[in-house]
Parts: C-alpha cells; sequence; structure tokens
C-alpha cells in the first residue's frame, strides 16, 4: 500500500493511468494477492478508481473537480480549525511546533525522496492542528479529500519549486494557533487551503 502510494504520489503513476496488476505486481516484487488489497485501500483513499471489468486506474481529476475537492476541504480545515482551537492543549502546541520546526528545512524539489518526505510533513503538520478538534468524521473527510488532491499539490511543488510561501504561512498558523486567536487562525487556515 505505502509503495504504490508513494509511487502514485511521486508521479511514477500518472493521473488516469491504468494500472495493469501484474506490471505493478513486477514493479513492486509483491504478489497479485496483496497488490489486490493494497489497490482496494488506496481506492477507499481516494487514489485509484475501480473500472469493471478494466482493473483500476489513477485517480484523475477534471479541473472543476479539482476545484470542487479543494472547496470541500477548505470548508473541512475551517471548521476543523474553529473546533480544534477550542479543545486544544499545551501538549498539541508543542506538537505543532514540533512539525513546523521540521518543515522549516525546505526539500530539495529535484530531489524526489527529499519533497515526498516534506509532504509527508506538511500533512502531519495540518493533522497536528485539526486533530484537536476530536471529530472523528470531520478528519476522515478531510484525510479523504487531502488524498484527491495530494498528487495535484506535489506535482505543482515539483513544477514551481514554492516550498517557502507555505512554510511562512504554517509558522503564522502554529503562532495563532498558540495564542488561542480564533478568528486569525481561521482565516489564515481559509487562506492558506
Amino acid at each position: 500500500y505505502e509503495q504504490l502510494q508513494a509511487a502514485i504520489l511521486n508521479g511514477v503513476y500518472k493521473p488516469g493511468q491504468v494500472l495493469r496488476q501484474e506490471d505493478v505486481a513486477a514493479f513492486l516484487g509483491v504478489s497479485r494477492s496483496p497488490l489486490r488489497e493494497a489497490l482496494s485501500r488506496l481506492e477507499a483513499d481516494g487514489f485509484v478508481t475501480s473500472r469493471p471489468y478494466r482493473g483500476y486506474a489513477v485517480v484523475n481529476l477534471e479541473p472543476a473537480q479539482i476545484k470542487e475537492v479543494f472547496d470541500l476541504r477548505s470548508l473541512l480545515e475551517s471548521e476543523l480549525a474553529r473546533r480544534a482551537i477550542k479543545k486544544r492543549t499545551e501538549a498539541d502546541i508543542s506538537k505543532v511546533y514540533r512539525v513546523v520546526h521540521q518543515l522549516s528545512t525546505p526539500p530539495d524539489v529535484a530531489n524526489l525522496t527529499s519533497l515526498a518526505t516534506w509532504h509527508r510533513l506538511h500533512t502531519s503538520f495540518h493533522q497536528a492542528l485539526f486533530e484537536p478538534s476530536a471529530c472523528p468524521h470531520h478528519l476522515n473527510a478531510w484525510r479523504h479529500s487531502n488524498n484527491l488532491i495530494e498528487l495535484f499539490t506535489r506535482t505543482e511543488s515539483r513544477l514551481t519549486g514554492n516550498v517557502r510561501k507555505p512554510q511562512e504561512e504554517h509558522i503564522q498558523l502554529a503562532q495563532a494557533f498558540a495564542l488561542g486567536d480564533e478568528e486569525t487562525f481561521v482565516a489564515l487556515t481559509r487562506r492558506h487551503s
């Protein structure tokens, strides 16, 4: 699951590309049985789509669908932010600062491993901000929407190399979270989406 997810997120398999199970199994060095299980999980998480009688393909969203998912993620993040800031603890604040510090070293955007590590930390940062909300269904919907557009945000990072601006916003988000400034935190969350 993790190897195939990484291959999709790092552009080894492109949006819309059909995943021939025998080829993917050979690429990953696994049999088809665990691959089918991984594909099923990846479908549930929004990375691939099942095509009846034709197997699986990497999810390929149209521009209008991408915009819709960004809008949905923004709505979810705003609500999660509003709820999380009211319930945050000192431990939550420490966790947010720990992850934002790890993000402070910019990735080498030409190095897929470096960029993948940075994006994993990016997701961990947002999870750390939203987990105090104690809203598991909202968080699951947020994770799903984030998965749907992660491929596109990683591609943008590779093409533009723009990771400094998001990091500046991460620092502002962490500060507003720590200070308990709900209005600023929600506004920054909405803008960062």
